[in-house]
């Protein structure tokens, strides 16, 4: 094991320590806690040297980012997640390339990733990002635009 892979694992450990003690006080069973490694500015390296360790999900905000490092570190364990905002001219290409899109904040981008998850033959998990305090510095849908993307959702294909 080389010293980039021992200070990953190790960290990786004590994560789950942590992760394993914050369960147990909540009452859920540490397997219901997913952990999602931030990859974003880190080299495909970095990354397979996590999966090494056990770590199989990996968070890229930068779409273009995130495909040249799913290129690079092609360990099909690996689940890739969009976080952050999407731009919608973005959004056929992430749904080509990852498993899980966090943001979802409108019914027009959920049908944008959905022509790109069916014109690539996938079907990556979406979540709705809901903006409740109504910032116009924050990203998210408003509650009021929720039953039209639940709408859309349902209308997926993929």
């Amino acid at each position: 094991m080389s010293d980039l892979q021992a200070t990953i694992a190790g960290r990786l450990a004590g994560i789950r320590v942590r992760i394993a003690a914050a369960a147990a006080r909540s009452g859920r069973p540490p397997e219901a806690v997913r952990l999602v490694a931030v990859s974003k500015t880190y080299p495909a390296d970095r990354v397979l040297a996590a999966v090494a360790a056990g770590q199989f999900d990996f968070g890229e905000n930068k779409v273009q980012e995130g495909l040249q490092k799913i290129a690079d570190a092609t360990d099909n364990r690996i689940r890739w997640h969009v976080i952050g905002h999407l731009q919608s001219n973005k959004a056929r290409k992430a749904a080509e390339a990852f498993h899980w899109i966090h943001a979802v904040d409108s019914a027009s981008l959920l049908r944008k990733i959905d022509e790109g998850a069916v014109a690539a033959g996938r079907r990556p998990k979406a979540l709705v990002q809901v903006d409740l305090a109504g910032e116009a510095t924050k990203f998210g849908a408003a509650p009021d635009d929720l039953p039209e993307i639940f709408a859309a959702a349902a209308g997926c294909a993929a």
